[in-house]
């Protein structure tokens, strides 16, 4: 039995598809002429009511994924028209989920983003205080689907929808003329993928709110503030619990635990009481990428210029 049909039905609505396509020729808009993005734009037209019957109908498949190896790395590709469905599902999902996620998850929409979850830190930090700072090792990558889909299953009711979020993470990815299925974790660089980030850790922000501590959360990094010592242990304690019951597992070398005087990193800044500024390491990368830019110039980041550099990226 379909429950909650409105949500295909917006989906596949005229002014969700269309913010999407806005948003997937914007996006794509400096790709190869290559790209499928191209054929797509030159025939929307003709697409547009074929999407919107396929969708309707529950007839709408995803392609499989080309993975493309780059020299830092490799990254998985969604079809033009994969992308632009993934994107209006983020839409209509997101604000679907809107009541049941957590405000202290910074990086979803209204939520003010990474800034808005530095600023609000520092703004609580005192002498004496403790603080745990830590995120998900390979966070994307360690999402089990199954307890994704229960997660899903007990917000979404319509089986067409649910459907197209079960093809989203068991897809398949093709590389160098090979097949392989993804058996667990989403999809990096998608739209989607943020929105089942922050659900697939909604019990952690849940936990936290309970102990009435300072907590905020940017994507799989996250930051708890206690008065004590004692307080801040029953936090780290709660912490590993859920993420022991999730099945993902704390990065040992991107954690904190300690007296906020001491200053930890958080979200590219650092902090400790009356101090907050750029952190070593999101100057050193802005200063190596600015060298790649410009090499024929040598770059050295004086006080000065780190100064507003700070500015600059604190204020944008």
């Amino acid at each position: 039995m379909r429950v909650d049909i409105e949500l295909i039905q917006k989906i596949a609505s005229d002014s969700v598809i269309d913010i999407a396509y806005d948003w997937l020729c914007e996006r794509r808009k400096d790709y190869s002429h290559n790209n499928d993005v191209w054929d797509l734009r030159s025939r929307w037209a003709e697409i547009k009511p074929r999407l919107q019957q396929s969708l309707l109908a529950g007839e709408y498949s995803f392609s499989s994924q080309a993975e493309l190896r780059m020299p830092g790395g490799r990254i998985e590709l969604w079809s033009a028209l994969d992308s632009l469905v993934l994107k209006a599902i983020s839409i209509v999902i997101g604000e679907h989920l809107k009541p049941i996620l957590s405000r202290n998850c910074y990086h979803l929409k209204g939520h003010g983003g990474a800034k808005a979850a530095v600023r609000a830190t520092a703004g609580h930090l005192k002498q004496g205080q403790h603080v745990m700072k830590s995120d998900v090792r390979g966070y994307y990558a360690s999402i089990d689907h199954e307890r994704l889909f229960n997660l899903l299953q007990k917000h979404v009711h319509d089986m067409y929808v649910l459907n197209l979020l079960w093809q989203y993470m068991k897809r398949i990815v093709y590389c160098d003329g090979f097949y392989r299925d993804v058996r667990c974790g989403i999809s990096l660089g998608c739209s989607l993928s943020p929105l089942m980030g922050a659900l697939y850790l909604k019990q952690l922000d849940d936990s936290m709110k309970k102990t009435g501590l300072f907590y905020a959360r940017f994507m799989d990094d996250w930051v708890v503030i206690a008065p004590t010592r004692w307080k801040l242990r029953d936090a780290v304690r709660i912490v590993n619990k859920t993420l022991n019951m999730l099945c993902v597992e704390k990065h040992p070398d991107k954690t904190f635990i300690g007296r906020v005087e001491r200053g930890f990193d958080f979200l590219g800044y650092f902090l400790k009481p009356g101090v907050l500024r750029a952190s070593v390491v999101t100057l050193k990368n802005c200063a190596e990428r600015i060298s790649r830019l410009y090499p024929q110039k040598r770059i050295t980041m004086s006080k000065s210029r780190r100064d507003l550099l700070f500015v600059l990226l604190f204020s944008a």
